[in-house]
């Protein structure tokens, strides 16, 4: 294989600190609501189906409600339509985004996300820096499936082979590795991560 010449970046857990239990203890104070909604809302199958751009946020709220009891039921509008406003960046990636466009590298996201992108997208560390954006909610189709890494190739003039792919999680990052795509599991060291990059 020849030299990376691009990378593609993950957000949630990568750029962003997407991290349910945290994002659930800001917005309800009870331990054990805040569990029992976040089971309802983020670990549903029709979470998924916002990151693939079926449903919205909304009906998300409306199935939650259906397992929840009714004293929770505000709290679930919540975490299903507010959830993005706890959701943090990650500052030390968006030092490193810089560093990689002075080095010369293409920076692309691909991420797996619903409608509420275009609430934070200026939050992601170093956004403005990036040649190129591929959210799965916009396209219908959400990592792994192979078809959402050879879009972003298509879409953005891509040799696969030419780029690493950095997720948080092991299954998108094979699927990017099935289209010819070098991977990389991220587990948060930023600088594992340069030297993985760099070399140096």
């Amino acid at each position: 294989m020849g030299p990376i010449k691009n990378v593609v970046l993950d957000m949630g857990g990568v750029l962003m600190d997407w991290n349910p239990t945290k994002i659930s203890l800001a917005l309800c104070d009870d331990p054990d609501d805040a569990a029992e909604v976040a089971h309802a809302v983020f670990d549903s199958r029709e979470w998924g189906w916002v990151d693939a751009g079926a449903i919205c946020e909304e009906t998300v709220a409306w199935t939650a409600k259906l397992k929840l009891p009714e004293r929770l039921h505000e709290t679930a509008e919540v975490f299903a339509l507010r959830w993005h406003e706890v959701f943090d960046p990650l500052p030390k990636m968006g030092v490193l985004v810089r560093e990689l466009k002075e080095r010369g590298y293409g920076v692309y996201l691909l991420s797996n996300a619903g409608p509420s992108f275009a609430a934070y997208r200026n939050r992601i560390p170093a956004i403005d820096e990036f040649d190129g954006v591929l959210v799965s909610c916009y396209e219908h189709v959400v990592k792994p499936d192979a078809a959402i890494y050879l879009l972003l190739c298509e879409r953005f003039g891509l040799e696969p082979s030419e780029c690493l792919f950095v997720d948080d999680m092991l299954r998108n990052v094979v699927g990017a590795e099935r289209i010819g795509m070098r991977g990389y599991v991220y587990n948060g060291d930023v600088d594992a991560l340069r030297t993985h990059i760099f070399g140096d």
